[in-house]
């Protein structure tokens, strides 16, 4: 009985070595993906429609601001971001009677998306990823015009199921090189043009589906009074193109065109918002001794 016990430990060992490994070997993959803080600004070309208050399309250009936590590899791409955007939208009638209004707008915004290479169909150059999105907003506005009804605020969040392409150039040495008479070198570089697109799976919404007047006293707390949250309570697409240069410093630098548009709601309870961001922003490479 013992000498089998010895020979069950002796070939059972060798097995107990390779998982050890291999959960060592997983561990570091994850200690070593790339982290990225990115810092961006931007403007947000938009719009705004709430039949709830009126059936006008309010426009204007809003300030945007972001902050994210980027960890990506040619295998896996975790991210989270907070967005916050100010702004005034306006509106003007064109013919007739001359009316003018306008509303201020905030915006806060929270995204975490995790996506995974495919590995079958992308190669060193062409890199295919899919995976999913959870997108959460929070908007307030302003409208004087409105008076005593001259505010509104709704909380809208959406999963999606996304998918990334991504072409990526990297020069590894330094090149020289002469046109004409004038030499010039082009350094190691690593550049990336992207674009994503984010298809909803379910669309939600927290609102009361009219402009909200306050009549109630001081001690109580109407702030979400005659709220309905409402599961598949709309439609929602979002996309991003970026080009993304990193530095040798292996910081990067990111331009961003971000494309967001949303309806919930119907008839006279319809909520339509669109943003069109275009972004700069800087990410700082937090582990570089992993470049």
């Amino acid at each position: 009985m013992r000498q089998l016990l010895q020979t069950l430990a002796v070939l059972l060992l060798p097995l107990a070595t390779i998982a050890q490994e291999t959960t060592i070997s997983k561990k570091q993959i994850r200690k070593e993906r790339p982290k990225y803080l990115q810092v961006g600004l931007g403007l947000n070309r938009g719009s705004l429609r709430d039949f709830a208050t009126s059936p006008i399309t309010y426009k204007g250009i809003l300030f945007n601001y972001s902050i994210g936590y980027l960890k990506m590899d040619t295998a896996r791409e975790v991210k989270f971001t907070a967005r916050f955007n100010n702004g005034v939208y306006r509106y003007k009638r064109k013919e007739g009677i001359d009316v003018k209004s306008r509303a201020g707008m905030y915006v806060l915004y929270l995204n975490y998306y995790r996506l995974y290479r495919l590995n079958k169909i992308s190669n060193s150059n062409l890199h295919i990823q899919a995976g999913g999105m959870f997108d959460a907003n929070l908007d307030f506005r302003i409208n004087d015009d409105l008076m005593n009804a001259g505010y509104g605020y709704e909380f809208f969040n959406t999963f999606f199921l996304s998918g990334k392409v991504t072409r990526r150039w990297e020069r590894t040495e330094t090149v020289h090189k002469k046109f004409l008479f004038i030499k010039y070198k082009r350094n190691p570089r690593v550049a990336m043009f992207s674009y994503q697109l984010n298809l909803p799976v379910m669309h939600n919404s927290l609102r009361n589906g009219f402009a909200y007047i306050g009549n109630e006293g001081l001690n109580t707390s109407p702030a979400f009074k005659e709220y309905e949250y409402k599961a598949f309570g709309g439609i929602r697409f979002s996309s991003e193109l970026a080009y993304t240069r990193q530095m040798q410093n292996g910081n990067m630098w990111r331009i961003s065109y971000l494309w967001d548009a949303y309806t919930s709601g119907k008839g006279h309870n319809r909520f339509e918002l669109s943003n069109h961001i275009a972004e700069v922003s800087l990410l700082f490479h937090l582990n570089k001794n992993t470049q």
